[in-house]
């Protein structure tokens, strides 16, 4: 069904300048006078910081995969020495390869959000990485390690983050494209 002129007309907005009907709401300039105006609005850069934040977070998420790791070979140095198994470290192997994952799965949920691009995809990204902060802790407490001080600085700054840059995305999912 088509508009009628007049209701055509009501959506249509005026230029400022010469008064000439905007029929292109897309416009960034006037057509007749060449005035340049903004007919979108604007962006607080929301989704810009939870690109960086998303980022950071998976640095983090790297950092705790490699405090991971660097657990893992100790405790599997240490045993090996004394001619025993190692296969109490194997939480510290879990939860650094979920963490390196995690951090995989972030940063491109992290780029999606700078680029404005997949808010569903960009959001999912960054929530894997809170899980992978929340599921360190729950290995290091399940296995009994002990050594949650050394993860807590990495863990808190990946949950933090990853929380702010959902929120801010989801702020923002108007400048966010299909």
């Amino acid at each position: 069904m088509e508009q009628n002129p007049e209701e055509k007309n009501a959506e249509a907005t005026t230029c400022a300048e010469c008064g000439k009907q905007i029929l292109d709401k897309e416009s960034s300039y006037c057509a007749r006078c060449g005035v340049s105006f903004d007919s979108k609005p604007k962006s607080l850069g929301l989704a810009t910081a939870a690109g960086i934040l998303a980022i950071l977070a998976a640095v983090f998420s790297v950092a705790s995969g490699v405090i991971g790791l660097n657990y893992y070979w100790s405790y599997v140095n240490y045993y090996s020495a004394y001619g025993m198994g190692a296969s109490g470290s194997y939480g510290f192997l879990y939860f650094s390869s979920f963490a390196f994952a995690a951090a995989a799965i972030g940063l491109a949920g992290g780029t999606l959000a700078l680029a404005r691009k997949r808010l569903m995809v960009a959001t999912s990204g960054i929530l894997v990485m809170l899980a992978s902060a929340l599921f360190t802790f729950v290995a290091l407490w399940s296995f009994g390690y002990g050594f949650l001080e050394t993860l807590l600085l990495p863990g808190i700054s990946i949950i933090a983050f990853s929380i702010i840059s959902v929120i801010f995305a989801i702020k923002s999912r108007t400048d966010f494209s299909p």
